[in-house]
């Protein structure tokens, strides 16, 4: 089975740097929020920045694993299960085995020195740092025990010791790996049948803010994390909802049609979801259940107003697009080292709270586009551990432009 390949949708390819960008902005605010949780943490937080990182949180990998599921579909289709699932090993498999060993040991060691342990048992600080957490956590947080190892010495420990290890931000490959191999079967059925909607209403649209909310309210309680992947079936249900979603709407264009006509009401109603959030945050009421379900209306709602406003601005592809795209997936993997390496240090500065977030800000997007620029897109075994496909034999000279390259989650 070879069917002609999609046509390439800019839209999502736009959507995807996006995400991807806008980890920067995200990643170095955590080191600035008064929530856990962050590999290092300023001494002093700002309220600012829990609001305005809860607020991309709340649609920001609802938004990732809705992307993966389209290109999943797209895949699928132009492939079949065999060639897939070579694929998903290159663009999923290498990079987080590469991630886990070359990236994650130091930004392990860096969260260990600055007294905090987010293992796969949970969040635990050090006890002169549970002051810091008690105004968004009321109680106390598990005491981190003292570590003061060189970094040769934790290295092995890594490896062998299961408290140790971590995946930090490579989780999302790790679970959307997992979610691919274990719906596969179904997928593939999925991806050559005839759609299932005889029409799509409006009614539709939103209908997926149902299991969504039912998700929340029943397991996110009773499993608040960490991404271990073992006990973390709230996460493994709701994002395994948004990967479906984006399924169904590559496998029918009717239902993305009709989703994208809905974009404005769908943003309106996301902004008024936040807003009663917001006021959560502030302290004006205590009700976690319509947090909950605030949660999933506004997740919702504000990635289907996302494709709606991109497939009616991006239309056509350019050079700076194509490049963004490609490096989109290697700036994904690059960037949370580069901001722990230089927040470490930036965080012991006699600064104010946005003079350190500036700085660490500009110097994490200069760093990491400058790793990617010249250290990872020029070089083949660079590119192969990052996910990237190889450079044409004509275009292998440094500083040659490639072909476009699929980014984050894209077949």
């Amino acid at each position: 089975m070879s069917p002609a390949a999609s046509p390439r949708r800019h839209d999502l390819d736009a959507l995807r740097v996006f995400a991807c960008y806008l980890l920067f902005l995200f990643h170095v605010g955590m080191v600035f929020n008064p929530a856990p949780f962050f590999h290092v943490r300023n001494g002093e937080t700002h309220l600012a920045f829990l609001i305005v990182c809860g607020f991309i949180s709340l649609w920001h990998m609802p938004l990732f694993f809705l992307l993966a599921g389209w290109s999943a579909a797209a895949s699928l289709k132009s492939r079949g299960a065999g060639s897939f699932l070579r694929e998903r090993w290159h663009k999923l498999a290498v990079p987080l085995v590469a991630g886990c060993i070359l990236l994650a040991p130091g930004i392990k060691y860096l969260e260990l020195q600055s007294g905090l342990d987010l293992n796969h048992r949970g969040l635990f600080v050090s006890a002169d740092l549970q002051d810091s957490f008690r105004s968004v956590i009321p109680k106390d947080l598990p005491v981190a025990a003292p570590f003061d190892e060189g970094f040769l010495e934790f290295l092995p420990t890594f490896f062998t010791n299961l408290d140790r290890f971590t995946w930090s931000h490579m989780w999302f490959l790790a679970y959307l790996l997992t979610l691919t191999l274990v719906l596969l079967p179904g997928l593939a059925r999925l991806a050559n049948r005839p759609s299932p909607f005889t029409r799509v209403s409006r009614l539709q649209v939103y209908l997926p803010i149902l299991p969504l909310a039912l998700i929340q309210l029943t397991l996110r309680e009773r499993f608040p994390g960490p991404y271990n992947l073992y006990n973390d079936w709230a996460s493994i249900a709701f994002y395994a909802t948004f990967l479906l979603c984006g399924f169904l709407m590559a496998v029918d264009p009717r239902l993305e049609d009709r989703l994208r006509e809905e974009w404005k009401r769908a943003l309106g109603i996301g902004l008024a979801a936040t807003g009663v959030l917001l006021a959560a945050v502030v302290g004006l009421f205590q009700w976690t259940p319509a947090v909950l379900a605030g949660t999933a209306v506004a997740g919702w709602c504000f990635v289907v107003a996302l494709l709606g406003f991109a497939h009616q601005r991006v239309t056509r592809s350019s050079p700076r697009l194509d490049y963004l795209a490609e490096s989109a997936f290697p700036v994904y993997l690059l960037h949370q080292p580069v901001a722990v390496f230089l927040g470490y240090g930036v965080v012991q500065l006699p600064l104010g709270v946005f003079a350190k977030f500036s700085l660490l800000l500009f110097a994490t997007v200069a760093v990491t586009l400058a790793i990617y620029q010249f250290a990872v897109r020029p070089f083949g075994p660079f590119r192969y551990l990052t996910g990237m496909k190889q450079l044409p034999r004509n275009e292998r000279v440094a500083g040659a432009r490639e072909p476009r390259v699929p980014a984050l989650g894209r077949s």
